[in-house]
């Protein structure tokens, strides 16, 4: 029997709680999405003056660091760089190859990904860090 680790709705809203404190000290306006191993939202806040685009960037850049079990920031700068084609972009919908999205890791295992968007790309990639740092 392969046992494999879950991230719950609690582990997930409390991701979000502490991404939205420093996305508050940084003074930005975001949305912040956590996606469950399918890619269905298991959590998600957008503020409330945040630009109505944030929500479905913040939701592809979940999905696209899930799906591809690697930093959305990575992906780029290796389609930037030529190290992968950049038709990487047009598996599907749901992707954006853009910073502020990361994969959860539990024991080791990729089980869900985090997305910020919002912000500029550095600021996205560390409110997504903070995001990921309430699991420890």
């Amino acid at each position: 029997m392969v046992t494999i680790p879950v991230l719950t709705g609690e582990m997930a809203q409390n991701m979000i709680n502490a991404a939205f404190l420093q996305a508050k000290k940084d003074q930005v306006m975001l949305s912040v999405t956590v996606v469950d191993a399918s890619g269905q939202t298991l959590a998600v806040l957008r503020e409330h003056q945040a630009g109505m685009h944030t929500l479905r960037a913040s939701y592809k850049k979940s999905y696209a660091a899930n799906s591809q079990k690697r930093e959305t920031a990575v992906i780029a700068k290796e389609i930037a760089d030529g190290s992968i084609p950049d038709d990487i972009r047009y598996l599907g919908e749901s992707m954006l190859m853009m910073d502020g999205g990361m994969p959860i890791y539990i024991d080791g295992i990729v089980v869900d990904g985090i997305g910020v968007g919002g912000a500029h790309g550095s600021q996205d990639v560390r409110i997504a860090k903070a995001g990921i740092e309430a699991l420890k």
